[in-house]
């Protein structure tokens, strides 16, 4: 799915040659049970709820709607909500899931991968630990599995491009690793950021782990 949502962004940059930052949000919530929210999401600035206007027929959209639906048959998700509308620059993917497995397993839907025991986790979920373990060899090998790198109209264009990565966890945290991740003040979230040309074409390493 990430491999999608690079490709529209950078579309949509050439398209309307956007000068404006665009954030791609991941948030999970995790609740005591480590049940929790999963939520993914565009927020734009600069051009606030600007119109595009017209009908625009990009076939990725369209797939990667598709692609969305195969949670309505994942077990352990629920609650499934979703918003894609190119013409308002509006993206938004979020869902509840029961435990680990399901949150990893719906992801593995996601990005088209079927699930075996070296695969690594999306998120390892426990009891005193999260962690996100360093998937930036999985994007890079999706990147040029897809030949992506030829389609990216600029890499200065992809310093407008964030993602965030967000925990909200259901304890206090005693401490976190990881190159970018920083415990905000409330001591149960933490947020990693970086834009796409560091982990597209620098492969910043976006590893991870929280202990609580």
């Amino acid at each position: 799915m990430l491999r999608k949502l690079i490709f529209i962004l950078s579309l949509l940059f050439v398209l309307f040659g956007l000068s404006s930052c665009i954030d791609l949000v991941e948030k999970i919530n995790i609740n005591n049970d480590l049940s929790g929210h999963y939520e993914l999401k565009l927020e734009t600035s600069g051009f606030g709820g600007f119109n595009f206007g017209g009908d625009m027929d990009i076939p990725q959209i369209n797939e990667l709607d598709e692609r969305m639906n195969l949670l309505t048959h994942q077990q352990g998700i629920s609650h499934i909500k979703k918003n894609i509308s190119v013409k308002d620059m509006q993206f938004s993917l979020s869902f509840d899931f029961d435990d680990e497995k399901s949150l990893n397993n719906a992801m593995y839907a996601l990005a088209e991968i079927k699930p075996n025991m070296f695969l690594k986790k999306f998120l390892k979920i426990k009891k005193h630990k999260i962690i996100r373990p360093n998937l930036s060899p999985y994007l890079q090998r999706i990147i040029d599995d897809q030949e992506f790198r030829e389609q990216i109209p600029s890499t200065d264009l992809l310093k407008y491009v964030n993602y965030k990565f967000m925990v909200i966890t259901p304890k206090d945290i005693k401490s976190v690793n990881g190159e970018r991740a920083m415990i905000q003040n409330d001591n149960r979230t933490i947020i990693s950021s970086y834009n796409f040309k560091e982990l597209i074409v620098d492969k910043a390493n976006v590893y991870v782990k929280i202990k609580m």
